[in-house]
């Protein structure tokens, strides 16, 4: 924090009205919007309460792993402070983007001078989803605060420090959103190939100060998550972080797959009738990998449709505030009902993020291990199993660093990029303008 005492009178101005005008922003919204719990919120909302008035983790009182352990864990220690009302939790994630956006532009100055760290600020504070995804009983908030932390952790001069710590805050971000999974393997993978710059005069223990720092941030991380395998193994008969995997997998991995969740899809196979959750996740774990083993030319087709989800327009955080229909309309029937000025006005400045992030994440070269370790495992995760719009929001911070680079290189940017990292970005940019183009045109065709 060294670094805010560094900034002039104006800068630590404009830094105090980037972060203080969303945040009231939010909290008006907290008192003004009102929706009904569905989906994963509702499921999340009755875990927490679960916990709170019973001890137990049960869904409508049969103990579950559906979801990992994570943000329900949030909700109840909210909801026993505070009561149990949305406005509480709300309020509450208003006051966690305060810090998220203050971690995003200590991030920023890791990259750019002042001016532009607080230009790339503005951006995220202000960025349409960051402000609704506040006001949603959904893990988007809390995963991306702990994940800012962490990312300005690895970006730090003093890594390894407090590495055990950091391996416990890991563990807890897998538990808030299992998809953090892959992540897991960044850091022992960093210490390992970079320990000669990592333990700089250090020659002769080198490999054994990179075997410790890599054990205790593994210790760290299984301390927290090991409780809850245990726990899904004594009580749901299987060591699984959440059994929603397995038919998330299937669902991306069947001859019926589009990429994403299809209209009815529980009512397409009788595994969902399963009661068993462990046997459920086996059964659908086994049913999708036969079905990539045997096709693995449509698993990889299907697996460019889910980025090609993972990267579709705002619909979700939009879809979240409409009335709940359950299941009689389809989410596109729904979102095509939509006043179009509001829908412009959340994508327009994703869309602009995402092609201009795009060339400025592909021109950084310092610090570019996590960076791009953190992208890859995320677009990994959903190439393997079922991909939502809703799961690009992790991925905003990175592309508001590369808008930023992009136009702080502005004109030079051709020029900074190689020519295979160039075709690159091009192609990336013309597959986002493809799936946009396609998602509209079925949208309001």
């Amino acid at each position: 924090m060294k670094l805010l005492t560094n900034l002039n009178r104006n800068q630590k101005l404009l830094l105090f009205l980037i972060i203080i005008t969303p945040f009231v922003i939010k909290i008006i919204l907290s008192f003004s919007i009102n929706t009904p719990l569905r989906s994963d919120s509702m499921v999340y909302d009755k875990l927490a309460k679960s916990i709170l008035y019973t001890g137990s983790y049960s869904f409508d009182g049969k103990p579950t792993a559906l979801l990992s352990c994570g943000y329900p864990l949030f909700l109840s220690f909210l909801y026993a402070i505070f009561g149990t009302g949305q406005i509480t939790v709300k309020i509450f994630q208003s006051f966690i983007e305060i810090f998220s956006t203050l971690i995003f532009f200590l991030i920023s100055t890791k990259f750019f001078k002042t001016k532009y760290a607080l230009i790339s600020t503005a951006i995220f504070a202000f960025f349409p989803s960051n402000i609704l995804y506040s006001q949603t009983i959904l893990t988007e908030t809390l995963f991306g605060f702990i994940s800012l932390i962490l990312l300005n952790y690895c970006l730090s001069k003093k890594f390894p420090r407090y590495i055990f710590f950091v391996g416990v805050l890991w563990g807890y971000a897998i538990l808030v959103r299992a998809s953090f999974i892959f992540s897991i393997a960044l850091i022992p993978i960093y210490i390992f190939f970079f320990r000669r710059q990592i333990f700089d005069g250090y020659s002769k223990t080198r490999f054994l100060k990179s075997v410790k720092y890599i054990f205790l941030f593994l210790l760290g991380a299984s301390l927290v998550i090991a409780p809850w395998l245990i726990r899904n193994k004594l009580v749901i008969g299987s060591f699984t972080i959440a059994t929603q995997g397995g038919f998330t997998f299937w669902a991306g991995s069947n001859p019926n797959a589009t990429g994403t969740w299809y209209h009815k899809i529980e009512e397409t196979d009788e595994r969902f009738n399963i009661e068993d959750e462990a046997l459920r996740d086996k059964l659908f774990y086994e049913e999708g990998l036969k079905y990539a083993i045997n096709n693995p030319h449509k698993f990889l087709i299907t697996g460019l449709k889910k980025l090609g989800y993972l990267f579709s327009s705002e619909r979700m955080i939009l879809l979240y505030f409409t009335p709940d229909e359950g299941k009689t309309r389809t989410s596109t029937e729904v979102y095509r009902d939509i006043n179009p000025l509001l829908i412009a006005l959340v994508n327009i400045p994703y869309f602009i993020v995402m092609l201009f992030g795009t060339f400025g994440i592909l021109s950084i070269f310092e610090k570019r291990f996590f960076i791009y370790g953190f992208i890859i495992c995320w677009l990994l995760v959903f190439f393997l199993f079922v991909a939502l719009a809703r799961y690009h929001y992790v991925l905003i911070p990175f592309f508001v660093l590369g808008t930023t680079q992009t136009l702080f290189l502005r004109k030079r940017i051709f020029k900074e990029m190689k020519s295979f990292r160039l075709y690159l970005a091009i192609v990336f940019s013309l597959f986002l303008i493809s799936v946009w183009t396609i998602e509209f045109y079925y949208l309001f065709r």
